[in-house]
């Protein structure tokens, strides 16, 4: 009897039994049908609400009907039994119709069944579905129900094959078509099997070997080539089942596109995943890499196999008994594979590398459990579970901390927790500021064999496609003072080579001193006029590359102000050779040239410096910290709060991050201003000679931003003019001289200003303070 039920099954594997018997003999006046009882208990389901809708009446109404299904169910199984034994033993028209009937009627009752195992109350459910008593029943009754429909099945496809033999003979065009479609399908999967190769390579040259980074649309493209043939298989075996689909002895074998879809189409999805595992393991060893490679083959093959299984059982037999009875032990071979999995991970999850780590309690137990007999297992999820969340967590930090406002929310509410602790060194007397040269000798000074570090690479490529071609051209650079513009635009000159580069630092008092440099730069007497110059310009043979840092010297915030930077704009632009100008404004004063030229076209190209970035920033201070000397500055005794993505670092390490990420919020992204306040936080401990860093006091000022707006106007414009004198500033703020002069007293006396000769400028310490002020204000754009 088992050997018997094997081969039914075997065949059900094969023949869909949703698919309806329709075939009539020719003989047979009558379509067969279900039974009425069939129809009025399928039209009162229908009527049923949804679960979440129904009443008390409503489950006993799905009790009663439940019952009668299972009633009529066995009762139609003992005359389909009868039926087809009938049809076995003496054939004829009138029981082959009957077996119709009553196969039409128990797929029917089986639907219902299933519909009404959804809606029933979860006693009732797991009653029936269950492994108890009610459960083995009707396991049984399904699996007796299976073997009838096998063998209805095995006569309903003799009877197909005798009339496609008879319809063969009357007419073999159907079957000539079939052949030629067939066909074709083989001739265009043989054409693509010896071309693919050729066609993926140009497709790489390209697409993908281009000096532009290709779109991540032929990146995906190039990715999905990697498997083209069994693509290729694939779709070729899908398309030829849907042309043998189409004849009527073989309507059935389009149920070998489960086997297709999930073994042929689940090889393809283990190789993709195994790729993308394997391309982001290069970082690990080989032992883990192996590791992480063979758990991915067992947890998807596993759900392959899986998903084949429940889609026949489903297909074939329903969401009944043995379906739940299958998802069980498929339920149990995961846990198997699972317990397998976890039991090769043990010695890396409990590694010296994690087990040093900073853990919360559960993972502490867990590593002190790990080899207590009956509790591996669990101690191993646990502790894997850990480094999973912690993983992700890390992941999710890290790729959230490269947009700018997600670490400035990390920075500020990291000052705020700094700001309840403590200083540490704030009791000890031992501790003096580092004044005077001394503290360069421990954060270096700028160079010209200075580290350079990587910014603004996008900003370079987009100026250099103007800058460094064979055509005239005259662009902007601007950004805030002390971000970096005098670097970037040495850059540009550095990779000049179809010109002759100039570097000229305009000097503050404007335009006439300017084209005296540049004279004297391209060979002229300091005095030569704008006409000589000009001259020598046109008649020159040499290409200048002409770069002009600070060049807002040459504006003044006030009417006619713009006079000076159009003087030598125009002067350039006149010159008509292949001449290309580099002009470095801040942007300060930038916006004042924006607003004043509005839509009128004056530069090729403007380009703003970006903010620097928290990486960029540590990579700057790191550059810049003097190792040689007898007792660097050490990190190594500050104390900052632990942050969410610095729990895998030393002490040490934690707390220079944590103190370079105070640094980079306060200065926004100006490395100058970082830099100057990292110098403001060296201390010297008398006894020892240490050089520690303790946290640095940020200008406070209140009266800032309840500043009258005369006085913050002059301040706006000292930012503007970076120097000015008093009566410059007279002029760009309609203000007295004695008003001027008196507000600058008063802002000297508070250190908000510095004098150089007779002219005011912004004091570095309070450089960043005063632009939030005015920023905050809208009276500047920082």
């Amino acid at each position: 009897m088992g050997k018997t039920i094997q081969i039914m099954l075997s065949l059900l594997l094969f023949f869909s039994l949703s698919v309806q018997a329709e075939w009539e003999p020719t003989h047979q006046s009558k379509t067969p049908t279900i039974t009425p009882a069939a129809q009025r208990i399928a039209d009162q389901i229908a009527k049923l609400p949804d679960p979440l809708f129904m009443t008390e009446k409503d489950h006993i109404k799905v009790d009663e009907l439940l019952s009668t299904t299972l009633y009529q169910i066995d009762i139609g199984t003992n005359g389909f039994q009868d039926t087809l034994k009938e049809y076995r033993t003496k054939g004829g028209t009138n029981a082959w119709f009957r077996a119709q009937e009553y196969y039409l009627t128990l797929h029917s009752y089986s639907q219902s069944k299933e519909d009404l195992l959804k809606l029933a109350q979860s006693s009732v459910y797991n009653k029936l579905t269950g492994f108890g008593p009610y459960g083995v029943t009707q396991f049984k009754a399904e699996l007796h129900l299976t073997e009838l429909n096998a063998q209805y099945l095995l006569f309903y496809q003799l009877q197909s094959f005798k009339a496609f033999i008879k319809d063969l003979t009357i007419s073999p065009v159907p079957v000539i078509a079939m052949v030629v479609k067939l066909f074709i399908v083989y001739l265009l999967l043989s054409w693509w099997l010896r071309n693919s190769r050729g066609m993926i390579q140009h497709f790489r040259k390209t697409k993908l070997e281009t000096p532009t980074a290709p779109t991540i649309w032929v990146r995906l493209f190039w990715y999905i080539s990697k498997a083209n043939r069994p693509i290729a298989w694939l779709i070729a075996i899908t398309v030829s089942l849907d042309i043998l689909a189409k004849l009527q002895s073989l309507q059935h074998v389009k149920f070998l596109d489960i086997f297709t879809w999930w073994i042929l189409g689940g090889s393809i999805a283990v190789k993709f995943i195994l790729e993308f595992a394997y391309r982001n393991s290069r970082s690990t060893t080989k032992e883990i890499t192996a590791i992480r490679l063979s758990t991915i083959r067992y947890y998807v093959w596993s759900v392959i196999g899986a998903g084949v299984i429940l889609q026949i059982t489903e297909t074939t037999i329903g969401e009944g008994t043995i379906y739940h009875w299958v998802s069980s032990l498929l339920f149990l071979w995961f846990i198997f594979i699972t317990i397998l999995v976890l039991r090769k991970w043990k010695p890396y999850v409990f590694s010296e590398n994690h087990t040093s780590l900073e853990m919360p309690v559960w993972a502490l137990w867990a590593v002190d459990k790990q080899n207590t007999f009956g509790l591996s297992t669990i101690t191993t999820a646990t502790m894997t579970f850990w480094l999973i969340t912690r993983s992700l967590k890390q992941f999710v930090i890290a790729n959230l901390s490269q947009y700018a406002f997600f670490s400035q929310a990390l920075a500020y509410l990291f000052r705020i927790e700094v700001a309840k602790q403590s200083d540490s060194g704030g009791n000890n007397t031992n501790l003096v500021k580092l004044k005077g040269d001394d503290i360069f000798n421990y954060v270096l000074p700028g160079r010209e064999d200075s580290e350079l570090i990587g910014y603004a690479c996008e900003e370079i490529k987009q100026i250099s496609r103007y800058i460094l071609s064979d055509s005239p051209a005259m662009c902007v650079v601007s950004g805030e003072r002390g971000i970096g513009t005098t670097t970037f635009i040495k850059q540009i000159l550095y990779r000049v080579n179809n010109a002759e580069a100039i570097y000229l630092n305009c000097p503050n008092s404007g335009y006439a001193e300017l084209l005296s440099d540049l004279a004297v730069q391209i060979g002229l007497d300091a005095a030569a006029t704008d006409i000589q110059i000009l001259a020598y310009l046109r008649k020159s043979d040499t290409n200048y590359l002409i770069a002009v840092d600070n060049a807002q010297r040459l504006v003044k915030p006030m009417v006619g102000g713009l006079t000076g930077l159009m003087k030598f704009t125009n002067l350039m632009r006149r010159s008509k050779k292949n001449h290309r100008v580099l002009l470095a404004i801040e942007k300060s004063s930038w916006r004042f040239v924006d607003r004043a030229r509005g839509e009128r076209l004056l530069f090729d190209l403007v380009t703003f410096m970006p903010r620097w970035s928290e990486a960029e920033i540590s990579e700057l201070l790191d550059s810049r910290l003097n190792q040689d000397v007898e007792n660097p500055v050490s990190f190594d005794d500050l104390s900052l709060p632990k942050q969410w993505d610095q729990d895998d670092i030393s002490e040490e390490e934690r707390a220079r991050r944590g103190f370079y990420r105070i640094l980079w919020h306060y200065a926004d992204g100006n490395p100058t201003v970082a830099l100057r306040f990292f110098r403001l936080s060296l201390r010297r401990d008398q006894k020892t000679e240490k050089v520690v860093v303790r946290l640095f006091q940020a200008p406070q000022a209140d009266e800032l931003e309840k500043m009258p707006k005369p006085m913050l106007a002059i301040l706006r414009s000292i930012v503007q003019l970076e120097v000015s004198t008093p009566e410059e500033l007279s002029e760009c703020t309609q203000l007295t001289i004695a008003e001027v002069i008196g507000t600058l007293r008063y802002f000297e006396s508070r250190g908000y200003i510095e004098w150089t000769a007779d002219k005011a400028k912004i004091s570095d310490h309070w450089y960043r303070f005063i632009t939030n002020a005015l920023h905050r204000q809208h009276l500047l754009v920082k």
